[in-house]
């Protein structure tokens, strides 16, 4: 049976995971990606490369995050939230940095030492952009068939 899932459990989910997806529209296109994240109880926080995605946020802000869990086909829990993506600087940024760090993976393929005649030299990352998600609802669903 589908039935919602209370503020404390959708809160608790949240918390949890490691991975969701964002999704966000713009110019007539809609894009959805995993993301690694972190729910402080109040904003959604990510970080990520300048990008499709990125580009799409700047022009339209309006965001929608889901994160799920499943047991099994008939057993699983979603949590859907809409917001609005703002990206961070200064202080803010640097803070939620560091409390990303511990979350999201060091290493990206293209990030791995380049070689250039016998010599290993790192490559330079990519700019990368850390935001936040201003939550304006929260809902979550579940089924347990077992129930």
């Amino acid at each position: 049976m589908l039935r919602e899932l209370t503020s404390e459990v959708v809160d608790s989910i949240l918390r949890q995971q490691y991975f969701g997806r964002i999704a966000c529209a713009a110019d007539g296109r809609v894009l959805i990606e995993p993301i690694t994240y972190l729910f402080d109880g109040y904003y959604i926080y990510g970080q990520t490369r300048e990008g499709t995605k990125i580009d799409m946020l700047r022009k339209n802000p309006a965001v929608c995050f889901e994160v799920d869990e499943m047991v099994a086909p008939d057993i699983w829990r979603s949590v859907v939230v809409q917001g609005t993506y703002e990206e961070l600087a200064g202080d803010e940024r640097a803070y939620v940095e560091q409390r990303l760090g511990t979350r999201t993976p060091p290493l990206y393929a293209h990030e791995m030492p380049q070689y250039n005649n016998g010599r290993s030299e790192a490559v330079a990352p990519p700019k990368h952009v850390v935001y936040r998600i201003h939550i304006a609802t929260k809902t979550g669903r579940s089924v347990n068939r077992n129930e």
